[in-house]
């Protein structure tokens, strides 16, 4: 019993602790709780406290960040101020450097400012500012363009025949303005150079275009009168041509003081200025050579001096992007063309013009014909080294007339011709022979119609005219040689050429003198002395009527030879010395031969060699 109260007093005490420890927890919790309402009050009290002072740091920072931004747009636009003061004035009151300078310091302002546009946002807040430099910088740019336009304007479209005919250059820049153009060209660099490529090349094309608009009506037409004859050096075109070469030469300087910098810029350019040029250029080629064309044998030669203009302004464009232009190059191969075969024309001319002689002259002198075509060879020669450059590209055979015949002509050799030079002179040379083999055909026609011609035959027995056609073929060759002396044709024939036409001269000496070698030749008939020196009956009889026909003949040919009128005094020394030569040799061998074999000399014998030779030298009177 008592063991059991022990028990359940412990158990009493116990209960009674822990009600007290529940107590204890309880109270416990609820100032844990309130402890907890307690905090979350704390909390919400201080929470926004917090969130104040962090946004007053966060203003506190962006004030301090705007305060440095003003101080540094300040400076910026201070600095820009000053710059702007001086975009505000006219390029030439501040000068170009000043300018360039001025706008180039407000584009670093501007990168500045998009520096600090990336790396500090709030700045953004200042693009007005930036906004106003940009109108600035482009307003200033504008008038460097302006300015630039003005400073090419300083030349403008001009009559180039005025420079020409004073021989100074075409209008050029200043110095000055050079350097100008120049830095104004260097300051926009890549970054404007289309536009400003533009203006350059639209100003210098049009000046050049305008300047030779002054040219252009006299360069489409070779001669007023499409009837007459070109004369060298008569045509506007040559006039135009020299210009362009001025206007390429300038043009070419030009481009490389202002863009020696860039020679990409500097070729693209030359082209873009000249090319409309050129076109032009072409354009006016293409009508000269179409009315070449259309009048071969009144301005053909004008080939020459067209082909020397072209020549020449390809030669000028060599180096720049317009030297492979194919209409040009197309034109000059047209020129090549035409020129070889006016060498073949003037052969068929010649022979035509030969053709169209209806009867041999009364005194049997000189012909139209004649004087047309030598004027024409006078005039061709004239154009020497065009002819020397032309020739060198082909042979004899391109030249020569369909009826060709060897023996016509005197040159028979059958080498070929490989110099230029002596290709030219042959060609002068075989239009002198077409012209005189013609004449002495149509001479044989004329007055011989029912035979064939016996060309270019002194001993020929069909030609009954020798004499007549000889002389008149001889006066013809004076003149020839005449037109030769006094020209260019001297040393183009050269002594090849003087050969030749010597040669031509003595065949028809040859033509005159044929009917006297007939008279002498009667004389060298064989006659036999035997060995005591007399002469037989019958030989003596010979004799008599060789001396006959010689008296006879003699006064026949005499009388003759002062039929025909020679004026000019050479061809009459020379014609006599020829007959002189021939005849009294052999007159003075026969004579002191047989002038013993009569009793009564003077009776079969007309003339001793004194009187011969008297009468001879009288027959120029």
């Amino acid at each position: 019993m008592a063991k059991y109260d022990v028990d359940g007093a412990d158990v009493l005490i116990l209960r009674d602790k822990l009600d007290k420890v529940s107590r204890i927890s309880l109270r416990i919790n609820k100032s844990l709780k309130s402890i907890g309402r307690t905090t979350v009050q704390s909390n919400e009290l201080f929470t926004p406290i917090m969130q104040s002072n962090l946004r007053l740091g966060i203003l506190q920072k962006n004030i301090e960040s705007s305060l440095d931004a003003i101080s540094s747009i300040k400076d910026l636009a201070n600095d820009a101020f000053k710059h702007e003061l001086v975009l505000s004035q006219s390029i030439e009151k501040v000068g170009l450097r000043p300018y360039i300078k001025a706008i180039l310091k407000l584009r670093n302002i501007q990168d500045s400012m998009d520096y600090q546009k990336q790396n500090s946002p709030e700045s953004q807040e200042f693009q007005g500012v930036r906004t106003h430099l940009s109108k600035v910088v482009d307003s200033s740019e504008n008038e460097l363009r302006n300015y630039f336009s003005s400073i090419l304007r300083k030349i403008e479209p001009f009559d180039p025949q005025i420079m020409l005919n004073k021989k100074v250059p075409f209008p050029y820049y200043a110095d000055g303005d050079l350097g100008e153009l120049s830095n104004i060209v260097s300051y926009f660099g890549a970054r404007d150079s289309f536009s400003l490529t533009t203006v350059v090349t639209n100003n210098r094309c049009q000046l050049i275009l305008k300047s030779l608009a002054f040219l252009e009506p006299f360069s489409k037409e070779i001669t007023s009168n499409p009837n007459v004859p070109y004369r060298k050096g008569s045509s506007g075109f040559l006039n135009y041509s020299e210009a362009i070469l001025g206007f390429i030469a300038n043009e070419s300087s030009f481009t490389e003081d202002l863009y020696s910098q860039s020679p990409n810029a500097k070729n693209e350019v030359f082209v873009k200025i000249m090319s409309p040029v050129v076109e032009n250029y072409v354009k006016l080629v293409r009508i000269n050579l179409n009315s070449i064309k259309a009048n071969l044998s009144n301005v053909g030669l004008f080939t020459f001096e067209l082909a020397d203009c072209i020549t020449n302004v390809l030669k000028l464009l060599k180096n720049s992007p317009l030297a492979e232009n194919k209409a040009l190059t197309q034109c000059r191969q047209e020129t090549t063309s035409l020129l070889h075969s006016l060498f073949r024309d003037l052969i068929t001319y010649i022979d035509g013009k030969a053709a169209q002689l209806s009867q041999l002259p009364s005194d049997n002198g000189v012909i139209e014909s004649t004087i047309d075509v030598m004027s024409r060879l006078r005039k061709f020669s004239e154009y020497r080294l065009g002819c020397v450059s032309c020739v060198s590209g082909m042979r004899r055979d391109d030249w020569l007339p369909k009826n060709y015949n060897e023996k016509e002509y005197t040159l028979q050799e059958r080498h070929v011709l490989n110099q230029p030079n002596d290709l030219l002179s042959c060609f002068f040379s075989d239009c002198i022979d077409c012209l005189v083999v013609s004449l002495d055909r149509r001479a044989q026609q004329i007055l011989m119609p029912n035979q064939e011609p016996d060309t270019a035959n002194p001993n020929s027995a069909r030609n009954t005219h020798k004499q007549r056609i000889g002389f008149f073929l001889i006066t013809n060759i004076t003149l020839i040689e005449q037109i030769v002396l006094r020209s260019e044709l001297t040393s183009i024939l050269g002594e090849q050429g003087s050969t030749r036409l010597e040669k031509l001269k003595k065949r028809y000496v040859g033509y005159f003198i044929s009917d006297w070698r007939t008279l002498t030749s009667n004389l060298l008939d064989a006659v036999f002395v035997d060995s005591s020196g007399k002469v037989s009956s019958k030989d003596k009889d010979q004799i008599k009527e060789k001396f006959k026909k010689f008296n006879d003949g003699f006064e026949e040919l005499a009388s003759d030879f002062k039929h025909f009128k020679i004026s000019d005094p050479t061809m009459k020394k020379l014609l006599k010395s020829e007959v002189n030569s021939l005849v009294l040799p052999l007159y003075e061998r026969f004579h002191g031969r047989y002038k013993d074999s009569f009793k009564n000399p003077r009776k079969h014998i007309k003339y001793t060699p004194t009187e011969l030779a008297s009468v001879l030298n009288s027959l120029d009177r």
